[in-house]
């Protein structure tokens, strides 16, 4: 069982603390129930993932975990850049007691995470997406009362997409699972219950199509009129534009925080555009992997997406976005 009690989460900017990401969040999650966590980009998803998984810690509040839990699979921190995946394996083996059988352990998380020759590389060499493979496999490794997916669904390629899901599958009967998908049917597919997150506020629903129903019918409620008196309608229509570019520019800049933070929100192929705009206005420029190959950049060491961008359909994997100007160095030529 885990206890989710009056939980508050924020994280601190450059012009100090930030909104609050959660705010006096409550639930229970009983034994073996599968709960998938539904809202908005920025809502808090991963946040509170992280939070459960014991990877953050809460600013207020208490969480209890009556049972073990595994950190948050798709989570791209924790591992030692400078080793290879093989010495991390073996690393995570004997912390969490397996001296004995490392070599089987090993074999499973090089069998599962798939990485080829790039088993044997140090993890700082490997792009988000192999560092999540990795994580996926170490997290099945060994034995967890709750699993912990961060859009591990939509890591890799249609291959290693049908072995998670396999692997999920398994997993039903002895252990439960928390997961965020942004692919409905993948919550209906693996998960009972459902969170909507929403403004920083928690709801349960008992069936998880209840808790997509919500959030859907949250997206279609139309924006409240906004009256100015004593204006000209030009004025406040003027007015009225510039608050909702602030409220837009406010909204990315937070999902880029949480990116920051180690937990890179994923934002739909149809809003990336949107977003993209937006940040370029704060002197972000987003780029994925190899884009900033193509600039003549590379990344340094150890940096992980501000950003995740799902690619269109039939494709529908997950792109890695970084912050050109921050995170990368101009290329060395030959």
């Amino acid at each position: 069982m885990i206890v989710v009690d009056d939980v508050y989460k924020r994280y601190q900017t450059d012009h100090g603390p930030g909104k609050w990401v959660l705010q006096g969040v409550s639930f229970t999650i009983p034994p073996k129930l599968n709960v998938g966590l539904v809202g908005c980009n920025g809502a808090g998803k991963s946040t509170l993932l992280r939070l459960i998984g014991g990877i953050d810690t809460p600013n207020r509040g208490r969480i209890e975990r009556h049972c073990r839990v595994s950190w948050p699979m798709g989570f791209g921190g924790g591992l030692q850049g400078s080793l290879t995946g093989r010495q991390n394996a073996k690393f995570v083996s004997r912390i969490h007691g397996h001296e004995d059988d490392i070599p089987e352990r090993i074999a499973y998380i090089q069998e599962f995470a798939d990485l080829g020759d790039a088993f044997d590389e140090p993890v700082k060499t490997y792009s988000s997406g192999m560092k999540s493979r990795l994580h996926f496999g170490l997290s099945l490794a060994f034995d967890f009362d709750v699993y912990i997916s961060d859009e591990v669904t939509a890591t890799g390629d249609a291959a290693f997409r049908t072995k998670a899901a396999a692997a999920f599958k398994e997993l039903t009967g002895h252990a439960s699972l928390i997961m965020v998908s942004h692919g409905e049917g993948t919550l209906k597919q693996f998960c009972t219950a459902g969170i909507w997150l929403n403004e920083g506020k928690a709801h349960w629903f008992d069936d998880v199509r209840d808790a997509l129903g919500a959030y859907k019918d949250s997206q279609t409620v139309s924006e409240p009129v906004s009256i100015t008196f004593g204006q000209s309608g030009d004025n406040a229509e003027q007015i009225e534009k510039e608050a909702e570019q602030a409220r837009r520019l406010e909204a990315v800049l937070e999902m880029l925080q949480q990116g920051k933070n180690g937990t890179p929100v994923c934002v739909e192929f149809e809003e990336f555009k949107g977003v993209v705009q937006t940040a370029k206005k704060a002197g972000i420029e987003l780029a994925s992997e190899g884009q900033i190959a193509k600039r003549g950049y590379q990344l340094k060491p150890d940096e992980l997406p501000v950003l995740r961008r799902r690619a269109p359909e039939p494709i529908n994997k997950l792109v890695d976005l970084y912050d050109l100007h921050t995170q990368c160095v101009k290329a060395k030529k030959e």
